[in-house]
């Protein structure tokens, strides 16, 4: 008994550091990095983008293979319950009859055959392994531009959680700062020195202080779900933001961003466009090709027996083989137009990404002009705001070193309280709308290679 009461204290020990092991592993930690690396093997729309690279792999696959060898075979079998009858003129049976009823055949028939198709030249078949090398090509920058698309939309959802966790940190020590102060204020209007207005409007501001906490930790919870949803974590799994908002700040490079150069050929959206261009050249080739012949050659080997029982898988009964050998030419000659104007349109094709890519050009351009503008303004509103800010929390501070001697009022400390409030959350917002602008930018600067 006494060996038992000994070891429950260590059994509980050990099973309390098991059961934190356990939970930390289940836990996973990211930095804005890590995210974006391990989104890119995890989003849903990263898998179904590689899944098409294995579609189109397969799809290449397919079409060489419709220009190999095709053998088929073919096993056949008839019971004439009824014989055909024939009917025969009775003149040449010497016949007082116009006609003699004769049947001709047996009763069990079997067939058995096997053949090789080979095509020896097809325009269409060329065209096509060439097409279907082109949509690989496309499948490929697609899965480019998902990457892209992924990390920028990855790094949008991590600034709001940071954001948010930033933000609760400093509603919770304002929090704990006022309810301490309100603390001292009652123990002042005990004591007769304060009026219980003062005491009534602390109370107010830290019920204020408290719903709005609440509201940041369902919006924390929301946020964290978006952000476990685009990395295709499962709800239920726990997360951990390891970037603070320092660093990530410490990461925006105004001057280099704003001064990089910009080159719509290294764009994605120009790449894709380009994969477009060759598909369409290729699908006039495609309509060209129709004009030419198509040969194919051919070899067939067949067997037939003919019964009048069923005895085909006897030993000793006899088949009667046939084998042909040879080649088919199909010949286009006329088609009242209808290639002739296939081709047109896949001409007309052409011409109309040649005007998207002129449109694409000059829109690239814009679009980038317009995403270092707006970063630039965001950069300077969050310079703004911080400057806001520190003035702000310096007069609320004072404002709380007055109040707590008597020397200011409930009213001036909850007019500067509010203003330090404002003056954080436009803070935090203009912190949020930077990274997000430096995010968009960071994406329109990415460079392909072709």
């Amino acid at each position: 008994m006494k060996f038992r009461n000994q070891f429950l204290p260590i059994a509980i020990i050990l099973f309390y550091i098991s059961a934190v092991t356990i939970y930390a592993q289940d836990v996973k930690e990211f930095s804005l990095r890590e995210a974006q690396i391990y989104a890119l093997e995890h989003n849903y729309d990263v898998i179904n983008a590689l899944t098409d690279i294995e579609i189109a792999k397969k799809k290449v696959k397919e079409t060489i293979a419709t220009g190999l060898p095709q053998i088929s075979g073919q096993i056949s079998y008839n019971d004439y319950l009824e014989i055909p009858t024939q009917l025969i003129p009775g003149e040449f049976f010497q016949s007082p009859n116009e006609f003699e009823e004769i049947k001709f055949g047996t009763q069990h028939n079997a067939t058995w055959s096997a053949g090789i198709n080979q095509m020896i030249f097809n325009g269409q078949y060329l065209v096509g392994l060439q097409a279907s090398q082109a949509y690989l090509s496309l499948s490929e920058t697609s899965y480019e531009k998902t990457e892209i698309e992924i990390k920028d939309v990855i790094a949008k959802a991590y600034y709001p959680v940071i954001i948010l966790q930033e933000n609760k940190v400093v509603f919770d020590s304002t929090l704990s700062s006022m309810e301490k102060m309100l603390y001292e204020t009652r123990e002042y209007y005990k004591a007769g020195f304060i009026e219980d207005t003062d005491v009534d409007q602390l109370e107010l501001l830290i019920s204020d202080m408290r719903t709005t906490i609440a509201n940041i930790d369902n919006q924390m919870q929301i946020a964290r779900n978006t952000f476990k949803y685009l990395m295709g974590i499962k709800a239920n799994e726990e997360i951990r933001i390891t970037d603070n908002l320092d660093q990530l700040i410490a990461e925006v490079d105004r001057e280099f961003l704003l001064n990089s150069p910009f080159d719509h050929n290294s764009h994605i959206d120009y790449k894709i466009l380009k994969n477009q261009e060759a598909i369409a050249y290729l699908n006039l080739k495609l309509n060209r090709s129709e004009y030419y012949p198509m040969i194919n050659a051919f070899y067939n080997y067949s067997e037939n027996a003919m019964r009048n029982k069923f005895d085909f898988f006897t030993s000793g009964s006899k088949w009667y083989p046939t084998q042909i050998l040879g080649f088919q030419m199909d010949i286009p000659i006329f088609s009242s137009g209808y290639r002739k104007y296939k081709v047109q349109q896949a001409k007309l094709e052409i011409e109309k990404i040649k005007v998207q890519e002129d449109q694409l050009k000059q829109g690239l351009s814009l679009k980038v002009r317009t995403a270092k503008s707006e970063f630039s303004n965001s950069y300077l509103i969050y310079r703004n705001k911080e400057l806001a800010l520190t003035n702000s929390e310096r007069i609320y501070q004072k404002t709380e070193i007055k109040y707590r001697e008597g020397i200011s009022t409930s009213l001036e400390l909850s007019q500067t309280y509010n203003q330090y409030l404002t003056a954080q959350i436009d803070f935090l917002s203009a912190t949020l709308d930077l990274l997000s602008k430096k995010s968009e930018l960071e994406k329109e600067l990415t460079k392909v290679n072709f």
